[in-house]
């Protein structure tokens, strides 16, 4: 679960300066650090109500800090050598296998997003582009070409505009989860 919810944070990596008249192309937007709050909202099977919770997302040079700050702090610490996790304000822990050679990274291209790289997205995904009308924008439906990755995600959905706005993953156990980004304090990747 920390692990999708990893690709989801790299997949939001990719945010981008202000709006302009015109939208980016998503394959066009640059890496932009600074911090952005989101929500995020989890459907999950069986459960009746969604299980909705909020915090912030920082994007930095070598990775991406994902902060749960309501109902619960989860700190999540996703690079190139692994992710961690602290629980309300627990030490940190390693989540998973650790590394490059985790396949997670290297089947779903999370390394590649992390650097807020969406140019490669074709290489592991079936790409279906489309556009949104309101508001105005580009929307992505992904689908995971690798058999390692389909029985955990069935799709992701990628909307925007100038940066990333809103990321929805569809996982093959019939949850749900939904990720709205706010525009927050950027500044652009060196």
């Amino acid at each position: 679960m920390i692990l999708r919810a990893g690709l989801i944070a790299s997949l939001m990596l990719t945010l981008a300066a202000p709006a302009m008249a015109e939208c980016a192309r998503p394959e066009e937007l640059a890496m932009v650090r600074g911090e952005h709050a989101f929500t995020q909202t989890r459907t999950l099977k069986g459960v009746a109500r969604p299980l909705v919770s909020s915090g912030t997302l920082e994007a930095q040079a070598d990775g991406v800090v994902w902060k749960v700050t309501k109902p619960i702090e989860i700190v999540t610490r996703i690079g190139p050598k692994g992710v961690t996790q602290s629980i309300d304000g627990g030490p940190e822990e390693a989540v998973g296998a650790a590394g490059a050679n985790n396949p997670f990274f290297s089947e779903t291209g999370l390394l590649d997003l992390l650097r807020g790289d969406l140019s490669k997205l074709d290489t592991r995904y079936q790409v279906a582009r489309g556009t949104r009308a309101k508001p105005e924008g580009w929307k992505l439906a992904l689908t995971p070409k690798s058999a390692s990755v389909t029985p955990y995600i069935t799709s992701i959905a990628i909307e925007g505009c100038m940066r990333v706005e809103s990321v929805a993953v569809a996982q093959a156990n019939g949850d749900m989860m939904r990720i709205d980004l706010k525009p927050g304090q950027t500044r652009a990747a060196q």
